[in-house]
């Protein structure tokens, strides 16, 4: 249940141009000098901010490309970003006053921004040099700092700190050296160069957040095989000497029903949490069935790892047990991808409030707490496994199934578990002899209820068959794409990839590849409605 608390602003809640807002401290308004949170509408072109009360106000409008991310300064008097991919790194870098309600946009050749201190950091286009803007930019004059180290033209500023800035800079290709492979770099305001990662071991990178500490650091891999067949994980690293970062993989049920493993995996959202992090793991946007239990949420703190809970685009802390969570946006597709060029997905954004949860907006593909809120989080209770293997309600498209064919499979279900052969022989009154040798064979019952709980298919005159499943494969709009409750079975049973189909861009999954030898069971319903055992599908 979702409870509004006091009252959300819409779009025309933007400050006058040139005017101090009011706080709105004991009205009904936003408090606007207090925002704990900040987050980008990439369809509507806005950057909104949020207060403790979860009341929104628009801050500005983007341009025709939406940031990826917004950047807080340490005292949150301050929020950048710049323009989104497609500018070519020459679009244009916005501040934006949080205090006075004033944004202030300038052209700038640069590729990504941090704040260095109280100083914004940018890295120029070249990968030569830095731009500092002090705090009283743009009236305070802009100071260029050369770098030790020419970071080459690819390179990007990933985030700040209070001594130095993060940047990542592309190697060529070469031996040893793959596709997408680079350094990691801490850049003081003097613009020493201090490499991060011993000599030879190159990583790949997607972006990179501080800690509220501001000396260690995490970031997220993307080791390509091909277009759809790219891995993320989440590293951290100390942010001291060169050393290599530690890897955060989950391993816990949740994530192996994910089905999101060593050949494909996304990491979606990341953002640090007091002295840990938070981390979402998912499919591939376009390359993978998407559904909200392949997305996986956990907190990392000193090597634990903490499962916070399925469904979730992202997922991030604050303090006083705030909690900021990104949703897909509901629809029958399933998760809604946001314009190309944007962002990978798009969700409605809540701000948990005590036991209360409040919506915030629709549309959502990038959130960030203020530097405060992330320093207070305390770490959060462990949310619940998803439940244990039983009998569905549906097949395996979906649709529900006669409520009689449920009553029969959990009177089988009950009798397995209890490995109780007898009983599975009479439920299956109708079968063969030899299927009832199967049954009171070794791991008769065990093969029976595996079957059982897995999703059954439509099977023309002859009924349903437990499982469904044949073969299915885990890319979208596929003659044999797989159904959610299809891949749900895939994990269920235990099935591993058809290494031999190459018929398929995606991941193959069939009953004969891997897993316990699996024969099916046949349910038909009678005349009178009544659901029966009739035997096997394989005899």
């Amino acid at each position: 249940m979702i409870a509004a608390v006091g009252c959300t602003a819409t779009d025309d809640g933007a400050a006058p141009a040139g005017t101090r807002p009011s706080t709105g401290a004991t009205g009904a308004g936003p408090d606007r000098t207090r925002p704990v949170l900040a987050f980008v509408q990439p369809e509507k072109r806005a950057v909104m901010l949020a207060d403790a009360a979860g009341r929104t106000w628009l801050a500005a409008r983007t341009g025709a490309n939406p940031p990826a991310e917004v950047v807080w300064s340490p005292d949150a008097d301050r929020l950048a970003w710049l323009d989104g991919e497609g500018s070519g790194g020459t679009g244009e870098l916005h501040i934006y006053d949080v205090a006075k309600g004033r944004l202030h946009s300038q052209p700038c050749p640069c590729r990504g921004v941090g704040f260095l201190g109280q100083d914004l950091a940018t890295l120029a286009v070249d990968g030569t040099s830095l731009a500092l803007f002090p705090s009283g930019s743009p009236t305070e004059r802009t100071r260029r700092v050369p770098l030790s180290k020419g970071q080459g033209a690819y390179a990007q500023l990933a985030d700040g700190g209070p001594d130095d800035v993060v940047i990542f800079g592309v190697l060529p290709e070469g031996p040893g050296i793959t596709r997408g492979q680079g350094v990691v770099s801490a850049v003081d305001r003097r613009g020493t160069v201090r490499g991060l990662l011993p000599a030879k071991k190159p990583s790949t990178f997607t972006d990179a957040l501080r800690a509220p500490d501001g000396k260690a650091l995490a970031w997220g891999t993307s080791d390509s095989g091909g277009a759809c067949w790219t891995r993320s994980t989440l590293l951290t690293h100390s942010g001291g000497t060169a050393e290599e970062p530690v890897r955060h993989l989950p391993e816990d049920a949740a994530f192996r029903r994910a089905l999101i493993g060593d050949r494909q995996r996304s990491l979606t959202s990341f953002a640090w949490a007091g002295d840990g992090l938070t981390v979402t793991y998912g499919p591939l946007e376009g390359c993978q069935v998407l559904g909200p239990e392949r997305f996986v949420s956990y907190y990392v703190r000193d090597g634990v790892r903490t499962f916070l809970g399925t469904g979730m685009i992202g997922i991030a802390l604050g303090a006083d047990g705030r909690v900021a969570r990104l949703a897909d946006d509901s629809s029958s597709a399933g998760l809604t991808r946001a314009p190309s060029g944007i962002a990978s997905y798009t969700g409605t954004l809540t701000l948990t409030l005590g036991s209360r949860e409040q919506p915030l907006g629709k549309g959502v593909s990038a959130f960030a707490f203020t530097p405060a809120e992330t320093a207070a989080v305390r770490p959060p209770a462990a949310a619940a496994q998803p439940p244990d293997a039983a009998v569905t309600t549906a097949d395996d498209h979906g649709k529900k199934l006669p409520e009689a064919v449920v009553r029969l499979a959990r009177q089988i279900e009950e009798a397995a578990v209890r490995g109780d052969t007898a009983r599975l022989v009479a439920l299956c009154g109708t079968c063969r002899a030899g299927v009832h040798e199967w049954i009171r064979g070794e791991g008769g019952a065990a093969a029976v209820l595996r079957a059982i709980r897995a999703h059954p298919g439509r099977n023309g005159d002859e009924g349903l068959m437990y499982p469904g499943l044949s073969s299915c494969v885990d890319q979208p709009e596929q003659d044999i794409t797989c159904t959610l409750q299809q891949l749900r079975d895939v994990a269920l049973l235990g099935l591993r990839p058809d290494e031999d189909d190459v018929d398929y861009g995606g991941i193959v999954y069939t009953t004969w590849s891997g897993g316990p030898t699996m024969v099916p069971l046949v349910v038909r319903t009678d005349a009178k409605g009544e659901a029966l055992w009739t035997g096997l599908a394989a005899g």
